[in-house]
């Protein structure tokens, strides 16, 4: 396994990287987790990036059997496809311990990475207590609360008293830094969630007193099916700190809070700048294999590929036409061009609206009828714009063509912006993702009733 060759940056890092040697080496496992806590950490990403073959393995091994809860931090330092290429060679027991260590959206999507039979042997190392939550998450789809929420929480049942919560906290005391103790959660004994009980408000009560009695019905729940979105606006409409994430048979399958929320964002950023650039799947390495990276690659031309082609085949039914008027070769793309940056705005409204909770995708023949004026406005504001360029620069080959473009472009610029103002709606009611796909669809529609506004109309008028 190799991660990276880059220099490291300074003399620090290189005598780290050889300290690290030296203990992976002996396999002296107090010697690199001394290392490591003495460490810069901003030299630390560099020198763990720099392992390679062998040695990353080595050193999640060896560091496992030290401070499981360390090695699992350290995995921060990967990306996702590193991470899934790392346990794909740890030896099993390493694996389920780093694994329970791991935070739970991460953990999940780790998962899903591996090989079915390392999943399935990984999964079996889970506590029994998580089983349930686990499955429960892993059904929700990406972009949901569901999946990207926390199910290392305190659950007990209604009759659960102080002592009872005293018993439990004494036994997770190991596993404190993972475990949600601020609250504890009740539920019945069918398993419906019941409500919250903030732990500093059982400070003064008997051993005796019921936690069902501390119950704080302020506390909001979120249903786990929820996006993003939001949840954000309901955790900043809230004070508290996390909320408990319910499914629709009213289980509760963990808790989130503005850390689970804001790494899934990061997250979501980051992909979706990776699909614009027509990377999909993820992150991609030079270093996975050759057909992985060809199949995402191929994931974004193919469909580009295909569109663009049935955009230029409107020129080509056409092309008798451009052989006789030789200016509306220049003229296609200015109009293509235009209407697609009109319809691009719209597209950008939309999204905007989507992302604040403003509309939703059921609204989008509101959004077509809002955007019907100002795109037949704006459109022959530009269009006269332009007929009077071409007035003075075309206008004595024919005194037509004026007229055509202003026309062709009011045309193709009103329908680009209500098609631009829909697309995001109607792709979120697809469950396709708005950011990702609206721009390069527009661009090929706009190109397309560009080119035929303009050929068309120059058919009528011209010859």
């Amino acid at each position: 396994m190799t991660l990276i060759t880059v220099p490291l940056p300074n003399t620090e890092s290189e005598q780290l990287f050889f300290q690290l040697n030296t203990a992976i080496h002996s396999g002296n496992g107090s010697h690199l987790q001394q290392c490591i806590e003495q460490a810069d950490s901003a030299d630390l990403p560099f020198v763990i990036r720099k392992l390679n073959n062998e040695q990353p393995e080595q050193f999640w091994s060896l560091l496992c059997t030290q401070n499981a809860q360390l090695a699992s931090n350290l995995l921060d330092y990967l990306t996702e496809p590193e991470r899934s290429l790392l346990f794909s060679n740890l030896p099993i027991d390493s694996a389920k311990d780093i694994l329970l260590h791991m935070r739970s959206d991460v953990r999940r999507s780790l998962l899903r990475s591996l090989p079915k039979p390392l999943n399935k042997a990984l999964e079996s190392s889970l506590p029994d207590t998580w089983e349930n939550e686990e499955k429960a998450a892993m059904s929700f789809p990406n972009g949901s609360v569901g999946r990207i929420c926390k199910n290392e929480i305190i659950k007990l049942e209604s009759w659960a008293t102080t002592s009872d919560l005293e018993t439990v906290l004494r036994e997770g005391e190991q596993s404190s830094e993972r475990i949600e103790w601020r609250y504890i959660y009740l539920h019945d004994k069918k398993g419906n969630y019941l409500g919250a009980v903030k732990t500093r408000e059982l400070f003064l009560a008997q051993s005796w007193d019921k936690l069902v009695d501390h119950i704080d019905t302020s506390i909001p729940t979120v249903h786990a099916d929820v996006d993003l979105q939001s949840l954000k606006s309901l955790l900043d409409s809230t004070s508290h700190s996390t909320l408990p994430v319910i499914n629709e048979h009213g289980f509760q399958i963990g808790i989130v809070g503005h850390t689970q929320l804001n790494h899934a964002l990061y997250a979501k950023s980051e992909q979706q700048q990776l699909e614009t650039g027509g990377i999909f799947g993820g992150d991609e390495f030079r270093t996975m294999p050759l057909l992985k990276r060809n199949i995402r690659r191929l994931t974004f031309l193919l469909p580009s590929v295909i569109l663009s082609y049935a955009a230029v085949s409107i020129i080509a039914s056409f092309e008798h036409i451009i052989e006789q008027v030789a200016v509306l070769a220049a003229i296609l793309p200015l109009v293509a061009n235009l209407s697609g940056a009109a319809g691009n705005q719209s597209v950008a409204v939309s999204i905007r609206e989507l992302s604040t909770g403003y509309i939703s995708a059921k609204d989008w023949l509101f959004v077509v009828a809002k955007e019907l004026p100002i795109g037949a406005i704006n459109g022959l504001a530009i269009g006269l714009v332009i007929a009077l360029l071409m007035l003075l620069t075309h206008g004595q080959q024919n005194h037509l063509l004026p007229i055509l473009v202003a026309i062709a472009y009011t045309i193709s610029s009103t329908l680009a912006v209500m098609i631009g103002g829909a697309l995001p709606l109607i792709l979120k009611r697809a469950k396709l993702d708005p950011a990702m796909l609206s721009s390069p669809l527009l661009t090929t529609l706009t190109d397309a009733i560009s080119f035929f506004s303009v050929l068309y109309l120059a058919q009528l008028m011209l010859l």
